[in-house]
């Protein structure tokens, strides 16, 4: 939506240093532009201009359809390539991401579009509030309190995917106001620990204005604190940070969903979105009747991120076929990590009168695992079946019919190609559940789907408050762990159970060798938010990539996974520079 004056689409411009298409928006004439004199002018316009705020979250750089699958999938190994054709895509996996690639650029420049989105509801707000009755402050301090938290929301997907990890490191570029003249467009990289003191600032601020607000589709005072707790303790203020958490565990009202509400929370079935235990998440909506056929390429109120990692299913003629691009598909490694320890299941094959099929001893184990999930000691972590698709075992609807998922790959469901140099006996390949549409192709949507993302979700705020806490009182710590790790397994959350982890250092599900594998707290964080792009974050903050690395050795049949520390961020698009002079503005190390 574009409700801005010739300023804003000037900040637009040279901040991301990506313009907008052909019109020409320095006109000045131009009748459809609007002056900062005569808008806002009235409240209805105010919520136009914060709406704006929350559009950018559904933009083709971000969320939209970039975020998952050409970033963050790729540098924390959620994915592995059933792809291999484009080698900047494989080389954002094994630690060589290429400067100006537009699968790291577009971020960059949706993000800022947030940015001085927000800058400019902000200045919207506060020139209204001279016009405005007394009947409408209380709604513009909300509207104020909205904005502000949506500008520190934006701020931290920037640092988690360009700024460096370390506290004295080089953050982004700090934009909090609407710039007035060109000397003001050129602005310097914050340090790390400024960028972080930014986003508090704001959440902090938001808090406070959204006290009392309580509808959760859109930011509340719940989602600023639990999100200004976050930003204290990767600032490493631990004590600051503990009182956020404090307070959000102790009187947000907040409790864990169960685990049949957890499971179905994924997949865009509104009735379980929006739960006890999200404080914010983003609202997706599939209308596909309002979108081209290529609904991932226009403005919409969804997402087509799935495009890239959707599953495959056996057909009726008995071949793999794709449910979108399918492109990416679970790395087999965070199988593993699950405790899944079963033989590959093409090692499982026979043939019957000409037929071939799944042995019945296999398929009567597999059954057994899902059955009692978590019952079992040689058994996976049931968040697995949460996070992933088992082929054969699970369905995807394909124009109103039920299929059996497929592995990640092309031909006969029976076996792999010999060109793709994947074994049949160790090759796996489980599409991911988490935000996929299951109720048909991508393309019966025009690539639109209405799963929605969730930004902080009670289990971060306890596995946050154990990690603040662990050194002074390990057994509240290991509690708050174990709250996290019942309910996962279908028990009370606030009761002891058979599965408690009984240490700090006890035994989890990732294999031996693996660094998660006796680390109850870092496995947790692990597997309670696989698939929801949250595993960066703590790789980057822990500095765990040499560690993640070693254990996930490679990707795309053999390429191998080189770490060096300079892969903790992603090149600042070349572009940005030629219009952001500054001479603080400096690239990452490394490209």
């Amino acid at each position: 939506m574009k409700y801005f004056n010739i300023r804003y689409w000037m900040l637009g411009i040279l901040i991301s240093g990506i313009t907008f298409g052909c019109q020409d928006y320095l006109e000045l004439d131009d009748n459809s532009s609007i002056s900062a004199g005569s808008f806002p002018t009235t409240l209805e316009h105010v919520d136009l201009l914060v709406a704006s705020t929350y559009g950018v979250q559904h933009d083709w750089g971000f969320l939209g359809h970039y975020w998952h699958g050409y970033g963050i999938y790729c540098f924390d190994h959620t994915v592995d390539f059933q792809w291999r054709g484009t080698e900047s895509w494989i080389g954002m996996s094994i630690g060589m991401a290429e400067l100006g690639d537009s699968k790291l650029v577009n971020e960059w420049r949706d993000l800022y579009r947030g940015i001085y989105y927000s800058n400019s509801a902000l200045e919207g707000i506060r020139n209204y509030r001279s016009l405005a009755p007394e009947s409408e402050l209380d709604r513009l301090d909300q509207y104020e309190g909205e904005v502000l938290f949506m500008r520190g929301f934006y701020l931290w997907h920037l640092q988690v995917f360009y700024g460096q990890p370390n506290l004295d490191g080089m953050g982004v570029p700090v934009i909090t106001e609407v710039p007035v003249g060109l000397e003001n467009m050129s602005v310097p990289r914050a340090t790390t620990m400024e960028t972080y003191q930014a986003m508090i600032e704001d959440f902090k601020n938001a808090s406070t204005l959204l006290d009392g607000q309580t509808d959760n589709h859109r930011a509340t005072e719940w989602s600023a604190k639990a999100a200004l707790a976050k930003v204290y303790l990767f600032a490493e203020k631990y004590d600051s940070a503990q009182i956020y958490l404090e307070d959000c565990i102790n009187n947000s009202g907040k409790s864990l969903v169960s685990f049949d509400h957890y499971y179905n929370m994924f997949n865009g079935d509104t009735q379980y979105e929006y739960n006890s235990e999200s404080f914010y998440e983003v609202g997706n909506r599939a209308e596909p009747e309002k979108t081209n056929n290529n609904g991932s390429r226009v403005q919409n109120t969804g997402s087509s991120v799935t495009i890239l990692y959707t599953p495959f299913y056996i057909a009726e003629n008995n071949e793999r076929s794709a449910m979108g691009y399918s492109n990416q598909y679970t790395h087999d490694k965070n199988i593993a990590r699950f405790g899944y320890n079963d033989p590959a299941p093409l090692t499982q094959m026979e043939e019957v009168a000409g037929e071939w099929k799944l042995t019945d001893s296999y398929v009567t184990q597999q059954m057994d695992r899902r059955t009692n999930m978590g019952m079992q000691a040689d058994g996976p972590d049931p968040r697995l079946y949460v996070s992933t698709l088992q082929p054969f075992f699970d369905t995807v609807k394909v124009a109103g019919v039920e299929r059996p998922v497929a592995q990640a790959e092309f031909g006969k469901w029976w076996e792999l190609s010999p060109t793709t140099g994947l074994d049949p006996n160790t090759f796996y390949g489980w599409p991911l559940r988490k935000n996929q549409f299951l109720g048909g192709t991508i393309w019966e949507t025009r690539a639109v789907a209405g799963a929605n993302f969730y930004f902080i979700r009670l289990p971060d705020i306890y596995l946050m408050y154990a990690e603040v806490i662990q050194d002074t009182n390990p057994t509240l710590a290991l509690e708050y762990i174990n709250k996290v790790h019942r309910r996962a397994y279908g028990y009370d959350p606030d009761s002891p159970s058979p599965v408690d982890y009984a240490s700090l250092t006890a035994a989890t599900k990732a294999p031996a060798g693996d660094h998660l594998a006796n680390n109850p707290l870092l496995y947790e964080r692990w597997a309670e938010f696989f698939g929801e792009a949250k595993w960066w974050e703590d790789i980057r903050r822990l500095r765990l990539g040499d560690e993640e690395s070693a254990y996930f050795e490679s990707v795309a049949a053999g390429r191998q996974i080189v770490w060096r520390d300079e892969h903790y961020t992603m090149p600042i698009p070349p572009l940005e520079f030629e219009s952001n002079t500054h001479d603080g503005m400096k690239q990452n190390p490394g490209y």
